[in-house]
């Protein structure tokens, strides 16, 4: 019997081959719950336009309010029931309908003739905004925050339709709360952690735009008179936010914090730059200039990571002093020299009430800024060399500017303790220069110029730092000639002495030169420049005009100095010994002139015993020196002269008679201590005063004396001609074995 079979069912499909939904659920729930939301608040706008149209002004305004209310209040019951998706949707409508419910309520109650004007709208969009925030905190839902964006750009839409300072005030004022609904939306984060986080960066991002949107409308529709006014704020503002982002970078924040610092930054330094070339304040351009090269600073900085880290901030923190000095000098009038002043103490006294590293950031703009001022100071002081010698001060010179001067002390505060003294007396100094003239009294120019020196010798000798030293020193010998000038001017004859003058710093130049020979070689090259100018103008003073005594004085003052120097440096000792001889003798002949002498002794015998007792000292330091470098400059120097004066017919028997025992003297003592050069000279000068004694007796010797001597000569030359020829060459090496 056939039976049939049954076939066996089908085995289920593998459960990754089962068909699977195209859409997941919860994407659906997603978008029903958008469409919801937006069908919703369609619905709300619709009902608020046709209720304005059908119903009383009690009846619209208490469905509009109870529906908001109840909008309100429905996400905080789901959220206990953990519906989260539905109380973020309706939270997000909630907000809407709070804003169209606070402009509907302000329209009915207006008070009689007003209208909803484009900046009600927009004040009531900043309240409304501050009313979100406090409702996301208390719902704790992350939806208020996206749904502020459209309300405050809406807000700021209609507030830019009002005048430009209600319209820029009124736009910043959003974009502060804004930026205050970034902080509240990162500090209270929602269980959508992701979410907030954008939304903060958005928030903030919204806030800076619409102030930069803000600063924009004001640079446009400012009018000119607020326009200087509103730039410097401009300009302190954007240099604040430098400040702030260099800070931020320097100090280790998030680059998103960084980029959005920066991005505030260049919104206001833009803005800022248009408020300034709007106006004519050129006190503005300083800041304006600064801003974009404090701007290029970070940017830099950003891109180099061995960069100076802190250029950037000290720069911008310089920058906010000029902001407020140019505001300063914009709103009251004031000075800008006085503005700049009282800038710079204001951010040294504020940088103490910072932790580091921003309060040095402050105290170095703080010290550049003052070093500006000072250094302006001391240029308006040059204007005093004119009125140290006749003329009227100048109109920049005054009693404000001596002031500004005086308080540029309190930067002692900013600077190392080791340069403390240095500043103070720098800044001494230059209230000095520009107090000088000041004073209405002849010599006070003079008294001036005396104390600036001082204040430069004393940095000079004492300052720790070798460039401080260096450039007092340089500074020195100029103001040392001006007090000299100064100080020798007649207000009566309205004339310089000169002459005077060039003494004075002759004189002053070799103290100056003893002072500097331990302790700095500008300040030696110095001395001896303006000793040397001074020495040549006096030298030329007597040629044109005969002799005087300040030129041997200044040539005796120049001589103890070099001989003071050739005790105090024994490297430099024959040269310095050497030199001070020469001025020495320079000196005693200008004293010999001008005491008329005529007797030439008075002139070559001084100067011959010097440099007899320098080569004597030379021979004795060095016994391998010989005679002819010690001491035949002084034999020539002495015996020359006068000898030349003693040959001929004409030669006075004194001269002769004492100039031949000198020279047998020179001879006697250099056989004694075998020196050639005294030997030679002496040994010349005898044979030429006895062959001038036989010429000058020669008419007198009989005509027979003569052949009969020479014949003598001859004949006992011819007996001893070999004996004599040994002694000569005997007497020849003698001599050559001197020294």
């Amino acid at each position: 019997m056939n039976q049939t079979q049954t076939p066996a069912p089908a085995a289920p499909a593998p459960p990754d081959l089962q068909r699977r939904g195209e859409v997941t659920t919860k994407s659906i729930q997603i978008v029903l719950l958008g469409l919801g939301g937006l069908l919703l608040t369609a619905g709300i706008i619709v009902f608020t336009a046709v209720a304005w149209r059908d119903l009383g002004d009690g009846g619209r305004l208490a469905i509009l309010a109870g529906a908001t209310g109840l909008l309100l209040a429905v996400p905080l019951a789901l959220t206990r029931f953990r519906l989260w998706a539905t109380a973020e949707t309706l939270a997000a409508v909630a907000v809407l309908a709070m804003w169209c419910s606070a402009l509907a309520g302000y329209y009915l109650y207006l008070p009689a003739g007003a209208g909803l004007t484009a900046l009600s709208v927009a004040r009531w969009t900043a309240l409304v905004l501050v009313a979100a925030v406090l409702y996301r905190l208390a719902a704790r839902v992350s939806s208020p925050g996206w749904a502020l964006l459209p309300i405050a750009a809406t807000g700021a839409a209609f507030a830019a339709f009002g005048g430009p300072v209600e319209a820029a005030l009124h736009m910043a004022a959003i974009g502060a709360v804004l930026a205050g609904a970034a902080w509240t939306v990162g500090a209270a984060p929602t269980r959508h952690t992701a979410s907030d986080r954008w939304a903060a960066k958005l928030l903030l991002a919204a806030g800076i735009a619409i102030a930069f949107l803000a600063g924009l409308r004001a640079a446009f529709g400012l009018d000119a008179a607020l326009l200087p006014t509103a730039a410097a704020v401009a300009c302190l503002i954007a240099a604040v936010l430098l400040l702030a982002t260099a800070h931020a970078r320097g100090a280790g924040a998030p680059v998103a914090t960084v980029a959005i610092l920066g991005s505030a930054s260049a919104a206001m330094c833009l803005t800022a730059w248009i408020l300034a070339a709007r106006s004519s304040e050129l006190l503005l351009t300083v800041p304006a200039f600064a801003l974009v090269a404090v701007g290029i600073a970070i940017a830099a900085a950003w891109t180099d990571p061995g960069g100076t880290d802190w250029l950037p901030p000290t720069a911008a923190a310089a920058v906010a002093t000029t902001s407020v000095a140019t505001l300063a000098a914009v709103v009251t009038g004031a000075s800008a020299l006085a503005s700049y002043a009282g800038a710079a103490a204001l951010t040294l006294l504020l940088a103490f009430t910072f932790p580091a590293p921003l309060s040095a950031h402050l105290k170095r703009a703080a010290f550049t800024v003052g070093a500006a001022v000072l250094t302006w100071c001391a240029g308006i002081g040059l204007a005093a060399f004119p009125a140290a010698f006749g003329a009227e001060p100048h109109r920049f010179l005054d009693w404000e500017a001596a002031a500004v001067t005086a308080l540029c002390a309190i930067g002692v505060l900013a600077v190392g303790r080791g340069a403390r003294r240095d500043y103070l007396l720098m800044v001494a100094a230059a209230t000095a220069l520009v107090a000088g003239p000041l004073a209405g009294r002849p010599w006070a120019p003079a008294a001036a110029f005396a104390l600036i020196t001082l204040a430069a010798l004393t940095i000079g000798l004492t300052s720790p730092s070798a460039w401080r030293r260096t450039g007092a020193w340089i500074a020195l010998y100029p103001w040392t000639i001006a007090t000299a000038l100064a100080a020798n001017y007649d207000p009566a004859a309205n004339t310089v002495d000169v002459t005077a003058t060039a003494l004075v710093a002759a004189i002053a130049g070799s103290a100056l030169f003893v002072l500097a020979l331990r302790t700095n070689s500008a300040g030696r090259y110095g001395a001896h420049a303006v000793v040397g100018m001074s020495l040549i103008w006096l030298v030329a003073d007597v040629g044109a005009f005969g002799a005087s005594l300040a030129a041997p004085l200044g040539f005796t003052a120049y001589a103890l100095a070099l001989a003071a120097a050739a005790l105090l440096t024994p490297q430099w000792r024959v040269v310095y010994a050497t030199t001070s001889c020469a001025a020495a003798i320079v000196a005693q002949l200008l004293f010999t002139a001008y005491s008329g002498a005529t007797v030439v002794e008075l002139y070559t015998a001084p100067p011959a015993a010097l440099l007899l007792g320098l080569g004597l000292w030379l021979l004795k330091r060095s016994p391998r020196t010989g005679s002819w470098a010690a001491l035949a400059p002084a034999l020539a120097a002495g015996f020359g002269p006068t000898l030349a004066l003693a040959l001929g017919p004409d030669g006075e028997p004194w001269r002769r008679i004492t100039l031949g025992a000198v020279a047998l003297a020179v001879v006697l003592l250099a056989a004694n201590r075998r020196w050639q050069a005294p030997m030679v000279i002496g040994t010349i000068v005898l044979a030429a005063l006895a062959v001038n004694e036989i010429a000058l007796v020669w008419s007198l010797v009989p005509k027979w004396a003569p052949l009969a001597i020479g014949g003598a000569i001859l004949i006992a030359a011819g007996a001893t001609l070999e004996q004599r020829r040994r002694d000569l060459a005997r007497m020849t090496r003698s001599v050559k074995a001197m020294r």
